[in-house]
């Protein structure tokens, strides 16, 4: 069977048979998508001369379809529809969406936004499924890849990040932890009393100091790492049950410290400035109607469950 192709055809056609087909008459054809009669006549001779048949013949006062062209209607509206869809710009609904969101952080954030930020998602996207991803190098590699839809953490503490953006969603700064009945609950900490005592150090990998340890050796000193851990939520009971102190995020601090824990400034030596934590996605969401929504309800979420209470609200 031979098949025209399509390389060679003006698809800008089919909307003139479109109308041609609905309306069989050249002069109606012509308004319905705003062309001049001559302009739709030149268009129907092309079509004649692609589809080798005559499309619209006379009878009477008026013109008929063809049964070839007859049997172009319903196909070539299916056609156009989907090449419509296509076209139109994506659109999402929350309520109906059955989107699979991947997110990845530190379960120190995801402590302090998840509860809030289920809560909305699933009221609004009730379809919806959210996984939470641990961080790791494999997901890491993921976000930076496009592979996982978005990612809390401190871009300056981390590796590089090549096609991608971030937005600022809350400050943060460092404290001391320490159980009440430790020796130095409720005095104000030098840092020679800081460097004296024994250490949980938190982070991510488990290994590793950090900017305390490189003050602290500036100055001719050095602490005990006595326990090294990457998972934030078992700092609580860490601290209660032994005599180490631990350095960590503020809004953790006052989430976990519960009524057998105290909160305290560093030394004034190893204050440093605020940190930022963002929310972090690959260029191949940027645009997406369903990332976008994802991305303003976690902004907002963070306005409201980010607060550190007391002893003052860091600024936003």
């Amino acid at each position: 069977m031979h098949e025209t192709n399509i390389r060679n055809v003006d698809l800008n056609l089919l909307v003139a048979l479109e109308a041609l087909l609905k309306e069989a008459s050249v002069t109606r054809a012509a308004m319905a998508v705003n062309l001049s009669q001559p302009a739709m006549s030149r268009a129907l001779d092309r079509l004649r001369a692609t589809l080798k048949d005559p499309l619209l013949v006379r009878s009477g006062r008026g013109m008929v379809l063809t049964p070839r062209a007859e049997s172009l209607r319903v196909p070539l509206h299916d056609a156009l529809e989907r090449v419509r869809s296509v076209m139109s710009p994506n659109e999402f609904n929350p309520a109906t969406s059955r989107e699979c969101f991947r997110l990845v952080g530190v379960d120190y954030v995801s402590h302090l936004i998840l509860p809030s930020l289920l809560e909305e998602i699933y009221t609004q996207a009730p379809h919806v499924t959210v996984e939470v991803e641990q961080l790791s190098a494999t997901a890491m590699e993921d976000l930076k890849t496009g592979k996982i839809d978005l990612g809390f953490g401190v871009l300056n503490d981390g590796p590089a990040f090549d096609q991608a953006y971030a937005q600022p969603l809350f400050e943060d700064h460092f404290v001391c932890l320490l159980r009440k009945t430790h020796w130095l609950a409720g005095k104000n900490l030098s840092l020679e009393d800081f460097a004296a005592c024994s250490h949980a150090l938190l982070s991510i990998t488990g290994r590793g100091g950090g900017e305390i340890d490189r003050r602290l050796a500036q100055v001719g000193l050095s602490r005990k790492i006595a326990l090294r851990l990457s998972h934030f939520m078992a700092i609580h009971s860490v601290i209660a049950t032994t005599n180490l102190i631990t350095t960590i995020p503020a809004r953790l601090a006052y989430r976990v410290k519960g009524h057998d824990l105290a909160v305290q400034d560093l030394p004034d030596e190893l204050q440093g400035p605020n940190f930022t934590i963002s929310q972090i996605w690959h260029e191949r969401f940027h645009n997406d109607p369903a990332r976008k929504w994802l991305r303003a309800l976690v902004k907002n979420v963070c306005k409201n469950c980010t607060r550190i209470n007391p002893p003052v609200e860091v600024p936003l």
